[in-house]
């Protein structure tokens, strides 16, 4: 089969990367902020620098971990419909953006601080889309206290999708306090690991560091057998060298850091390699998702990712605030087209606005809406004998003629967007429509959507059972 792919960097420049990242490794290592986590990774090989300050990782603590690390990793649903097992060799898996600090209404620039109920009904309005296939917790739940915020989230999330779903644990205890929301939905907490319903997104602080809250609920999601994403997200320019492969470089081995930590912790832990970095607008200080060589950052953290043969997560897949310039959904397709082509096995960013700072409902439609154009252009594409044809060729080099011919008869519907999706033709066949149209019918759609019956997706027992844990917190 044939894919439509992004490459980036050749196979010597990946082996230079990773030799680099080794060097760095060893010779600068990476700040730990944990004393616990520390001294796991000291009894486990690695070494401290001479001021103490540091964690120094040998090459051959880096090769033990990643031949520990599970190549395939199972994002469990909890209908069991919405499986997603990755690599996958012909899917990029996407969802919406998460934690957002305001909800934003696009047509009226209103902006608020989002709720728990926000928590609910974008949950809810993403798992209701057969185009997104798992679920993030869009906006934080600011009306929750600051010790229960996270948990009160998940419970928001698990009562609003079957889907998987991907947070983050500040703690450990948010880490096992999570998990024990998660057991009553799959049956005890030693379930977890054979069913992981969640995982969780436990960023390296670049440049060259692990907070003391995120690695230690990393270590303990490790042991409990929940997937880790590992997303460096660093800034070029500002926290991380200027360059895109000096950035690729720092990203890696932060990347390889993690892996040595959640396989230090749990031998075998799922681990997925990731990285949501992007330049840096050096004259404002913010990031710049939008920067023409954000996806080439991205391509290169996929590549490695693919060349350890790891599952990955580097692809951003969403629109942000371009949605107001468009009238119908071709308009925002070659945008998302090439995020799709990221060498990645999920995806993130539906819904999310104003450099992800924000989220908006009908963001989030639209952005469901081209994806479902979009991703005819990354299908897999037949390659082989029968797709070549060369006995159509052969004919219809005699003949002058294909259009009759069997091979393109039975043939065209599948290999042509125009004909399975008339909606992400770019040739201008279609009537335009004014700028903005796009977004007044996806608020039209989530408000039909989030009107609906709203039923809880768990029985009252499970409810009232996750209800009984957040008790116990508070």
């Amino acid at each position: 089969m044939a894919r439509g792919r992004l490459e980036f960097l050749s196979s010597e420049e990946i082996r230079r990367i990773h030799d680099t990242s080794i060097k760095v490794l060893e010779k600068v290592g990476v700040a730990v902020n944990s004393q616990s986590v520390v001294k796991m990774l000291l009894d486990s090989g690695c070494l401290q620098s001479q001021d103490k300050t540091r964690v120094l990782i040998p090459e051959n603590v880096v090769k033990s971990a990643l031949a520990r690390v599970p190549r395939s990793v199972l994002l469990a649903s909890r209908d069991g419909k919405h499986d997603i097992r990755i690599p996958s060799a012909d899917r990029l898996y996407v969802t919406n953006g998460g934690e957002g600090v305001y909800v934003k209404d696009l047509i009226t620039g209103e902006t608020r601080a989002p709720t728990e109920e926000d928590v609910r009904k974008f949950t809810f309005l993403a798992g209701s889309f057969p185009q997104i296939d798992f679920c993030w917790l869009m906006v934080g739940a600011q009306d929750a206290p600051a010790h229960l915020k996270g948990v009160v989230e998940m419970k928001a999330g698990f009562e609003s999708t079957y889907k998987h779903i991907q947070s983050a644990a500040a703690s450990a205890d948010e880490a096992r306090n999570i998990v024990k929301l998660a057991s009553v939905l799959v049956g005890g907490e030693e379930r977890v690991a054979k069913r992981p319903i969640f995982s969780a997104v436990q960023c390296p602080i670049s440049p060259l560091t692990f907070e003391k809250g995120m690695v230690e609920g990393q270590v303990e999601l490790a042991k409990a057998g929940v997937p880790v994403v590992s997303m460096s997200a660093a800034v070029a320019g500002m926290t991380s060298p200027v360059t895109v492969a000096g950035t690729t470089t720092q990203v890696n081995a932060e990347n390889l850091a993690s892996l040595v930590i959640s396989q230090t912790a749990s031998k075998g832990a799922p681990w997925i390699y990731s990285s949501d970095s992007t330049p840096g607008d050096l004259k404002t200080g913010s990031i710049d998702y939008g920067a023409l060589e954000a996806n080439l950052m991205r391509t290169a953290a996929g590549q490695m990712g693919r060349f350890y043969a790891l599952p990955t997560m580097v692809s951003g897949i969403g629109l942000e605030n371009g949605s107001l310039l468009l009238g119908r959904v071709k308009d925002g397709v070659p945008t998302m087209v090439v995020q799709g082509l990221v060498p990645s096995d999920l995806g993130s960013g539906f819904g999310g606005i104003d450099q992800a700072a924000g989220a908006s409902y009908e963001q989030l439609v639209v952005d469901a809406w081209v994806w479902d154009a979009a991703r005819e252009f990354i299908r897999n594409f037949g390659a082989d004998d029968a797709a070549i044809s060369f006995e159509t060729i052969r004919d219809a080099g005699l003949d002058g003629n294909f259009l009759g011919k069997r091979h393109t008869l039975s043939r065209f519907k599948q290999e042509f967007v125009a004909v399975s999706k008339p909606e992400a033709v770019l040739s201008g066949r279609a009537d335009s429509e004014p700028i903005g149209t796009l977004i007044r019918k996806a608020k039209e759609e989530a408000k039909k959507i989030l009107d609906a019956n709203q039923e809880l997706l768990v029985s009252k027992e499970e409810s009232e059972a996750m209800q009984s844990v957040i008790r116990e917190i508070r």
